[in-house]
């Protein structure tokens, strides 16, 4: 067993369903009891001496009994949904599965109802082509997956398989920088993929640009602002003339010197000739004066032609 395994099992040891521990010089094999009262006492609170006098149920197997048949004894008897494990125990779970001789068809409709998972056996192959991924990744890596991974969902980690060996260690050190789960990082990861497609080169390459780089090496950025300009960095490439039209109406939008609180915003992908006027204000007084303002750069001489040049970017095709 590899020290990654080892350390999960410790850690959370009894939400595995593969958890048999061999008795030395025995036949049997002993079945959920590795670490189990350590396990109960976290979770209920109760003393030693409290379990003391209580009847633990541990399932003693027979040694001839192959390792996939104690793993279907095992799920039988198993308590869980899809929260109680993350993606990437899941997958090592599913490879175990796998070595002991379980199909893809027998993941999808014996394992998965066990672990509160739709049967699929689509998503049993991608599970486990995944692990191939994650285990070819960890024989080369020179540190373990971060953290942040090894709590995301298998929901998350599916979009990884979308790049090369080569560029998942990048991919890997972008989870570790970016903090973010779910939507977010899902978003981000096919952006990214688009992105590499459209210049015909590399995720790798894509984050090693040198605007990308700054982002992701500032430490003084939080996780919500380092992903808010990560994205508009990768938008840009990804859509390199609607970076352009959005740089230019931002740089005639200021030519206009509203006041700070009150901002003209435009459809996200210019698909329409029109603008929202967002106004914030405390008083009613702040809502007079802004309109004011408003009316003054509006019949003013001076900024015509920048009104102008804002509706003409508008109706560009």
């Amino acid at each position: 067993m590899s020290e990654c395994d080892r350390n999960s099992i410790e850690e959370d040891g009894i939400r595995l369903p593969l958890l048999v521990q061999p008795v030395e010089d025995s036949k049997f094999r002993l079945v959920d009891g590795f670490k189990r009262l350590s396990w109960l006492k976290l979770v209920q609170g109760k003393s030693v001496e409290e379990y003391q006098q209580e009847q633990l149920s541990c399932l003693i197997i027979p040694a001839f009994v192959s390792l996939r048949d104690v793993a279907k004894i095992r799920l039988e008897t198993l308590s869980a949904d899809q929260t109680s494990f993350s993606g990437i125990h899941l997958c090592r779970v599913l490879n175990l599965l796998s070595k002991a001789g379980f199909s893809k068809n027998e993941i999808a409709f014996q394992v998965f109802p066990s672990l509160g998972l739709v049967s699929s056996v689509w998503l049993a192959g991608q599970l486990l082509d995944l692990q191939k991924k994650l285990v070819t990744y960890e024989l080369h890596a020179e540190s373990l997956l971060p953290e942040s991974m090894m709590s995301m969902g298998y929901e998350d980690l599916l979009p990884l398989l979308k790049f090369s060996n080569s560029d998942f260690p990048s991919v890997v050190r972008l989870a570790e920088k970016m903090e973010v789960k779910g939507k977010k990082w899902c978003n981000l990861l096919q952006v990214l993929d688009e992105v590499a497609r459209l210049q015909q080169t590399t995720a790798d390459e894509i984050l090693q640009y040198p605007e990308i780089q700054k982002i992701l090496e500032d430490s003084n950025l939080q996780g919500p602002v380092r992903y808010r300009l990560l994205k508009q960095q990768l938008d840009a490439l990804r859509y390199p003339e609607l970076s352009k039209m959005r740089k230019r109406f931002d740089q005639t939008c200021k030519s206009l010197k509203l006041p700070e609180r009150l901002t003209l915003e435009s459809d996200q992908y210019f698909e329409n000739d029109e603008l929202a006027l967002k106004i914030k204000f405390r008083s009613v007084d702040e809502l007079r004066e802004h309109l004011m303002n408003l009316s003054d750069t509006v019949n003013s001489e001076n900024l015509i032609n920048a009104w102008n040049d804002l509706f003409a970017i508008l109706r560009e095709e």
